[in-house]
């Protein structure tokens, strides 16, 4: 029975993952949910969750006071109520329980007084007895052992009248002491008030030291706990309950008065502390929430469809803003100046440092006023919310060191803390600094979380950071050492591409530290077998023409794939990743192509293209027009600058003609744009240079064509292929660059 119930718990455990995964993948029902349907699927739920958070601002318990605040508003009843009130009950309760006196033992200060007379009757026995003087002492100290010596000599040898009246003050002083009541703590006291008194009596210092001790040593506690305990519960319980009326249009609490727990029992009475639920505003917090989810969702279908294609950054996107209103819900009812210590402007800084800056700036908007609302103080939180934010977006579009982080919060708080000085005009100078200072540790703070979190949040939604990239792109890499150590050919044209990317990518808008990380990494895939590719063969002659050309087809294949599992081996960031499994696409090897068609082996040209897929961001694109045009520009014959900006343009008229470029962002004048950057770079490393004397003519490398080196089409057009007509740039007159 117990395994048929752990395999039970293990199946259903099995199962939970399962669904999981499905649910991750969108493959729930047996079929894979289409990217935008999961997408409307987080938007929608992340919506409604935030729209709950700020809806609690509406719901009953609207009246957000304790007792000891201070009301920030008057709050007056709507209706008359006339109600049993439990705090004015426990205030008389109180009152009468207090009434009652402490109750003390009259009968302790009779036998204390009994005792000292008792003890007066013994020294006058002993005074009068026939046995010597230290016999008498000896046992007047048994009688007594408090007393000292001097103390029992004289009270032996002294005067009849005068040890009379020791006996007698004793005993009056212990009698007063006891009637007033002696608890365990005023013990102390009584015993102190014992030596003054003594002492005021007109006694000899040694007749008064005797009283004195007489009366400490009979002094004894005579409260009775129990017995008070009981008459002040039974005067508490006697109290009849206490009714208020409270009449319609009374003020119960007063704009600035410290807040009492009777008030508060009032505004409970009539209704103020759990209204009926405003279902108009929580509507309207729903259409607003709604609205503002659209304008982002609007933005990103406009300018980064990508970002709505995977769920991971929409929910990363819905669940910083989330998690900011939820902290800004638990933190601004216990203190209304926690409201200006929110980091609102740590959720666009993220955003914007993660996906985009004009996102950011609209989350910021967003952030702002959501926070306004559940604080109740919508104009200021907005604005500086608003305002804070979007300066820290735009900054931190391209943040490539993390020191600049500080820089970016010094912004913010110096916006935030404008903001508010500027708009808080009824208050003092004191209370205007103050809340600005709050506003500056708020800005300061953002930028704390927001560098913190940033390459957390990165890793989660696989989106690479500038950050991120600049680690990857140093020397000290040991994926980079590898391939310079074993494919120096495939590392210095993966150099030089990168500079053609990194141009072209900042001419189109593209981000240029991604494209220029893509191309160092592009072929890395080579170091498995470096010397299969005629950049890295040296003196060894071209591998592939002891080959068929089918095999070296599939070794070029083959340098792709491993680059993508090499990456994935050193943890690389997916967006380098799929640059690298693009960055080939689906062109042709038409070198092999061609040598396989007059070996008269029967094949088809998709035989020989790359498996792909095709590039499908700007950034890929640009790294497959910038790895054929370097691999390509080696093979150059003119070399001039119009020989050079010809075959760059046929470049990229073969690949538009191939549909290479059919799924990324490209435009026809961002092709112009990245031809123009292209041509510059390729024209400015291999211009024309004075031909020396000495110099011996090139001789072209049999085999040696684009295909070998790792490139893609090769650009050249048979007779019967038609060029998509793609606009030249302009020319103009250049210097020379020999």
């Amino acid at each position: 029975m117990r395994e048929r119930g752990s395999f039970a718990i293990e199946r259903l455990r099995r199962r939970g993952r399962i669904f999981a995964r499905d649910l991750r993948l969108g493959h729930i029902g047996g079929r894979r949910w289409p990217p935008y349907l999961r997408s409307a699927a987080v938007t929608l739920i992340l919506a409604l969750a935030t729209a709950l958070v700020v809806a609690q601002n509406f719901l009953p318990n609207r009246l957000n006071l304790r007792a000891g605040d201070v009301s920030s508003q008057d709050v007056v009843s709507q209706q008359s109520v006339r109600f049993e009130s439990q705090t004015k009950r426990d205030e008389a309760r109180a009152a009468a329980a207090a009434q009652v006196p402490d109750q003390f033992d009259s009968s302790i200060s009779t036998q204390q007084r009994q005792a000292i007379d008792s003890l007066a009757t013994k020294v006058a026995d002993l005074r009068q007895s026939t046995s010597s003087g230290p016999d008498r002492s000896a046992q007047l100290s048994l009688l007594e052992p408090q007393l000292s010596d001097a103390q029992r000599q004289y009270l032996l040898q002294a005067d009849e009248g005068t040890v009379a009246t020791i006996f007698k003050s004793a005993g009056d002083i212990l009698q007063q002491l006891e009637s007033n009541g002696i608890k365990a703590d005023t013990l102390k006291s009584a015993q102190d008030s014992a030596q003054t008194r003594a002492a005021a009596l007109h006694l000899d210092a040694t007749g008064a030291s005797a009283v004195a001790t007489l009366v400490r040593a009979h002094l004894k506690t005579n409260f009775l706990q129990a017995e008070t305990t009981v008459k002040r519960q039974q005067a508490s319980d006697a109290v009849t309950p206490v009714f208020v009326n409270v009449a319609q249009g009374q003020t119960i609490i007063r704009y600035g008065d410290l807040v009492t727990p009777f008030q508060l029992e009032e505004a409970q009475a009539v209704g103020l502390l759990a209204p009926r639920t405003d279902w108009a505003r929580i509507l309207a917090v729903f259409m607003l929430v709604i609205i503002l989810f659209a304008v982002a969702l609007g933005y990103l279908m406009q300018f980064r469809p990508a970002i709505l294609r995977d769920p991971r950054q929409l929910g990363t996107l819905g669940g910083l803003m989330l998690v900011l209103l939820v902290v800004a819900k638990l933190a601004i009812p216990l203190n209304p100046i926690a409201q200006y210590l929110v980091p609102m402007a740590a959720v666009p800084l993220l955003v914007a440092a993660l996906m985009d800056t004009g996102l950011g700036i609209i989350v910021a908007l967003a952030v702002g006023l959501l926070t306004g609302i559940i604080a109740d103080n919508v104009l200021p939180l907005t604005l500086v919310g608003f305002l804070g934010g979007a300066i820290g977006s735009i900054y931190v579009h391209r943040l490539e060191r993390l020191g600049q982080w500080v820089t970016a919060g010094i912004l913010v708080a110096g916006a935030q803390f404008v903001t508010l000085s500027l708009i808080e005009r009824h208050q003092t100078l004191d209370e205007i600094l103050s809340i600005g200072g709050l506003a500056m540790i708020s800005g300061l703070l953002s930028a704390l979380i927001a560098g913190g979190a940033l390459t957390f949040l990165g890793e989660i939604t696989q989106v690479i950071t500038p950050i991120k990239l600049m680690e990857l792109m140093t020397p000290n890499n040991p994926l980079l050492k590898r391939l310079m150590m074993s494919a120096p050919g495939t590392y210095n044209h993966s150099i030089v591409a990168a500079n053609l990317a990194e141009a072209a990518a900042e001419a189109v808008g593209a981000n240029p530290v991604l494209a220029r990380v893509g191309c160092y990494f592009h072929d890395i895939g080579k170091i498995r077998r470096p010397h299969f590719f005629v950049e890295n063969q040296a003196d060894i002659g071209n591998i592939h023409e002891n080959l068929s050309p089918t095999t070296s087809s599939d070794i070029l294949n083959a340098h792709v794939t491993e680059g993508v599992e090499l990456l994935k081996q050193y943890h690389f960031p997916t967006a380098i990743r799929e640059i690298v499994q693009q960055h080939q696409g689906t062109t042709v090897k038409r070198f092999f192509y061609r040598q396989a068609l007059e070996q008269g082996l029967d094949v088809r040209e998709d035989d020989f293209r790359y498996p792909g897929p095709r590039p499908r961001s700007k950034e890929a694109a640009i790294v497959m027009i910038a790895d054929t045009v370097e691999a390509s520009a080696r093979t150059l014959k003119d070399r001039s600058t119009e020989g050079i900006r010809d075959h760059v343009h046929r470049m990229i008229q073969g690949f538009t003609r191939d549909g290479q470029l059919d799924e990324c962002d490209l435009s026809f004048r961002d092709l112009r744009l990245v031809e123009e950057a292209m041509a510059n770079m390729v024209v400015s490393i291999y211009h024309a240079r004075i031909e020396y004397p000495a110099a011996v003519a090139e001789t072209p490398i049999a085999g040696a064509a684009v295909d070998t080196a790792g490139g893609g089409h090769d650009g050249t057009l048979d007779a019967e292929d038609r060029t998509i007509p793609l606009p030249r740039p302009s020319t103009r007159p250049r210097p020379s660059t020999s």
